[in-house]
């Protein structure tokens, strides 16, 4: 044993009170997270590309190494099982203190007091045609918007009303970074990702401008401390939807378009559904169609199924029963926190 695997067993032993103690939690995702994601990120914004693929990458490298090391040398089982188990502490510590422990928090709607709406056609015949006019009223929007801009835009939206729901301001050096692995992400459809290493948020550099708004926002409410997926895309929304640039407000709408004809789909009658999905304007369903053959030009079928699993693995293990279906959940989030007039924004 080393002095430092005891510092690592005492950041184990926090990360493991975290997952059982929600008070533990809370403490991390209001006292802790603030001042390690600023730090992390701060150290992170003098280098100008992705330093988390490069922490993933020589993690592995280490592994491979501690394995090739103990066939050469011929050393016992028991040699490569304490050296592999001392790399497995320090990338769970790693992940869990620098972002995961969030995931153990007490989750929005109880810190709100309040419950999720629950399911009535009529209310939701209601969202989808508000949602739809809308929809059809952004389409054909000119771009306006500047990237710089946008992103100072979504850290002000963060820091300024968000974080009024429990979550972490944003500063100015929490800057977006380009992958250095872009076409990996394309293969397997990841249009961005929030690194836990350094609390660096990602953007694939094959994002069309139109999905770019709603994209960035939904990353950024990650670096805020968000982990449900279905309400980082609740935030991504209503920051696209309080924008001025029309262009913005059209990316947050279409953006949930697939979400939305899930749901529809899951709860319409076949005929209800056929008439829904006709009122979506020409301009619309051309935009939706086209970002969708997009991703699937670039998609490897393998790769992707495997992404998918161990995505829906990671969330499953951290609290998040839904797994990669979360996402889906935007919707009634959306319906919930309307309802309830719980946001004022």
């Amino acid at each position: 044993m080393r002095k430092s695997d005891f510092i690592g067993l005492l950041l184990l032993a926090f990360v493991i009170g975290c997952r059982f103690s929600v008070p533990v939690a809370d403490f991390y995702a209001t006292r802790c997270y603030p001042v390690i994601s600023h730090g992390l990120s701060w150290c992170a914004s003098y280098v100008p590309f992705s330093l988390e693929e490069i922490i993933v990458i020589g993690f592995v490298l280490a592994f491979i190494r501690v394995l090739v090391r103990t066939i050469r040398r011929k050393q016992g089982f028991g040699r490569w099982l304490g050296k592999t188990l001392r790399l497995v502490l320090w990338l769970v510590v790693w992940f869990y203190m620098g972002w995961g422990n969030n995931y153990f928090r007490t989750p929005l709607y109880p810190r709100m007091g309040i419950q999720q709406l629950t399911f009535e056609k009529e209310a939701f015949h209601r969202f989808l045609t508000d949602y739809t006019g809308v929809l059809n009223e952004c389409a054909g929007a000119d771009k306006t918007w500047n990237r710089d801009v946008l992103a100072s835009e979504i850290r002000a939206f963060y820091s300024e009303q968000v974080t009024k729901y429990g979550y972490t301001g944003l500063c100015d050096w929490q800057q977006v970074k380009k992958p250095l692995l872009n076409p990996l992400y394309s293969a397997v459809g990841v249009l961005g990702f929030m690194g836990p290493f350094f609390c660096e948020s990602q953007l694939n550099t094959d994002l069309p401008d139109i999905e770019y708004p709603f994209t960035l926002a939904h990353e950024m409410a990650h670096l805020a401390g968000v982990t449900s997926e279905a309400e980082a895309n609740y935030w991504a929304y209503v920051f696209c939807r309080q924008s001025k640039e029309a262009a913005v407000q059209y990316s947050g709408y279409l953006c949930l378009l697939g979400y939305a004809a899930a749901n529809a789909s899951a709860l319409l009658q076949d005929g209800e559904y056929d008439a829904w999905s006709e009122s979506l304007s020409p301009e619309v369903q051309e935009d939706y169609n086209r970002i969708h053959e997009f991703w699937q030009g670039k998609r490897v079928k393998v790769i992707d199924n495997i992404q998918r699993w161990m995505m829906d693995q990671l969330l499953k293990s951290n609290n998040v029963s839904e797994g990669a279906r979360d996402y889906f959940g935007v919707i009634a989030m959306i319906m919930t926190m309307e309802t309830q007039q719980c946001t004022e924004i």
